[in-house]
């Protein structure tokens, strides 16, 4: 199931698995390749914020805390 994608065209996948987990996986436009994390959303979402997860693929961000953007 796509949840998201990244600025450079990115896809952001939750994959199921048989014994009922979903894992983060990502399809990288700019390797035209599959990178498969093996995490759970939440575990991988807090290490992509927290800048834990060492990927040369994902944009940069500053680690902490981020803003609400208000418009």
């Amino acid at each position: 199931m796509v949840w998201g994608n990244t600025g450079e065209g990115d896809q952001l996948f939750l994959v199921p698995h048989e014994d009922g987990s979903w894992t983060v996986s990502a399809f990288r436009r700019g390797w035209a390749d599959w990178h498969d994390t093996g995490l759970g959303f939440s575990e991988w979402f807090h290490q992509a914020l927290a800048g834990e997860i060492a990927t040369d693929w994902l944009p940069e961000w500053d680690a902490g805390i981020h803003p609400l953007e208000l418009r």
